[in-house]
C-alpha cells in the first residue's frame, strides 16, 4: 500500500511539474505575441495611412468613438455575475 501511494504522490508531483513548465510556455508566448502586436499594429496603421488616407481617417474616428463611448459607459465587457 505504501509503494502506490508513492507512486501516486511521484505521479502528481510530476503532474504539477509539466503545469509549471507549461505555464512558464504560455507566458513566454504570450509576451512574444503582444510584442508581435505591439510593432504590427502602428505598422500597419502607418501603411493605411500612406495608401488610403480617407479609410485611415475613419479608422481612427470609429476606434475614438469606441473608446469615449467605453469611458462613458463603463463597459468593461464582463458580465453582471462574474
Amino acid at each position: 500500500m505504501e509503494c502506490l501511494l508513492q507512486y501516486l504522490d511521484d505521479l502528481e508531483d510530476l503532474f504539477y511539474a509539466v503545469v509549471l513548465v507549461a505555464e512558464k510556455i504560455r507566458h513566454v508566448v504570450r509576451w512574444l505575441l503582444l510584442a508581435v502586436l505591439s510593432v504590427l499594429i502602428p505598422v500597419s496603421g502607418v501603411l493605411l495611412a500612406l495608401s488610403a488616407p480617407p479609410l485611415a481617417l475613419a479608422t481612427v474616428f470609429m476606434a475614438l468613438a469606441l473608446l469615449l463611448y467605453r469611458a462613458a459607459t463603463g463597459n468593461t465587457g464582463r458580465s453582471v455575475t462574474s
